[in-house]
């Protein structure tokens, strides 16, 4: 799929790609062996995180911990070990 880029470096995303990411108001964004990767922020900040799972009685430690796992999985992926 093609995207435009601006002048100004904005991307314009296809309507059909805009309804994959889902309805997101921020994104991740960084370069992989000159490839853009771009990964929808589905969570805009802890805070929000921690009050929406706080009824469930999660709490902000058990919340950094799995983020912390889940990271820790990224990384070994994208680092092919």
């Amino acid at each position: 799929m093609i995207i435009r880029v601006s002048p100004q470096w904005q991307l314009t995303i296809p309507k059909a790609l805009r309804e994959e990411f889902g309805r997101v108001r921020e994104a991740e964004a960084r370069m992989e062996r000159g490839v853009l990767m771009v990964r929808p922020v589905l969570a805009p900040s802890a805070d929000w995180v921690a009050t929406r799972f706080a009824p469930q009685g999660i709490t902000r430690e058990v919340l950094w911990e799995a983020m912390r796992v889940v990271e820790g999985r990224r990384r070994k992926t994208e680092g092919g070990t």
